[in-house]
């Protein structure tokens, strides 16, 4: 590919990641509850669940999932699932955290102290929410194929793979800095139960939206 069309492409990535969805809210979440570093882990491996789909592009599986109504309706129906446990697992979070008025510095303090017990959740949660995502497997079969054709070699194409993990990855990885930053962070964290609560019926309401498209 030339220099200008690889260009094109970061810029068709980073617009694909920049879009607003429930990834977004789930960085910004738990940089909000958990701290920088368990929103960086998201980020990585929501950057890793991008390149996997990617490279399914470059060796023809995604093509399959998409011509498939059921492994798209099971993909679906999954993450409509997931999505739902992620919103009550935050309203019941949130509302308890209200209703008990713990929601102080100190205690979340206290939260983030077992944050590095927790990264291979939080990990698990950013790369399960682009794993069960259809609209994933569609942008990258009707947009990043297209910079793909049969002239280039399997090496270039597995770059573009790379490249598209990579530029998800930082994006995400750059909200969460932004969230966690000292300046905004305080603010955040004194509002966290509320947000939490915002931010688990978001989730629910995705995850009803997607489950009442299949009936």
């Amino acid at each position: 590919m030339t220099l200008e069309l690889w260009f094109l492409l970061a810029l068709t990535l980073l617009a694909g990641a920049m879009s607003p969805g429930p990834s977004v809210a789930l960085v910004v979440r738990t940089a909000i509850t958990y701290g920088r570093a368990g929103a960086l882990a998201v980020a990585l491996a929501h950057g890793v669940g991008i390149a996997l789909y990617a490279i399914a592009v470059v060796l023809g599986l995604a093509a399959l999932i998409q011509s498939s109504s059921f492994l798209m309706t099971t993909l679906q129906m999954s993450g409509a699932l997931f999505l739902f446990y992620l919103g009550c697992q935050m309203l019941f979070g949130g509302g308890g955290t209200i209703k008990k008025g713990i929601d102080k510095p100190s205690e979340t303090s206290n939260q983030r102290e077992g944050l590095e017990l927790t990264l291979s959740k939080h990990a698990l949660s950013g790369f399960l929410i682009v794993f069960f995502n259809p609209k994933v497997v569609i942008f990258f079969v009707a947009i990043f194929s297209q910079f793909l054709n049969a002239n280039q070699s399997f090496e270039t194409q597995l770059i573009a793979a790379a490249m598209a993990g990579g530029v998800d990855a930082a994006w995400y990885a750059l909200v969460a800095v932004f969230v966690s930053n000292p300046r905004f962070a305080d603010t955040l964290t004194r509002a966290s139960a509320g947000l939490d609560c915002a931010f688990g019926l978001l989730f629910v309401t995705f995850g009803v939206f997607v489950f009442l498209s299949l009936l």
